[in-house]
C-alpha cells in the first residue's frame, strides 16, 4: 500500500448513491462516475435529501477514481 503525502491529504464532500456495499468498500455513484471506494478512506454522511448522501474523501482518491 502506497502512503501519500501530507500536502495530498485534502478533503472534499461529493453527493452520492450508495449502490453496493461490502465490509471494506462502497460502490458509490455521483450520476456519471461508479466506482469502488474503501471504507478506509470514505466517511459518508447522510444528508437526509432520498437515497443521497455525502461521501467525504481525500482529493487524490476522488481523482484517482474520477469523480473530480
Amino acid at each position: 500500500m502506497s502512503r501519500r503525502r501530507s500536502s495530498d491529504s485534502r478533503l472534499i464532500e461529493i453527493t452520492v448513491e450508495i449502490r453496493h456495499e461490502t465490509d471494506s468498500a462502497y460502490l458509490v455513484d455521483d450520476g456519471s462516475t461508479r466506482d469502488w471506494v474503501p471504507k478506509s478512506q470514505v466517511e459518508i454522511v447522510d444528508d437526509n435529501d432520498g437515497d443521497a448522501v455525502i461521501a467525504i474523501m481525500p482529493e487524490w482518491l476522488a481523482k484517482e477514481k474520477g469523480f473530480i
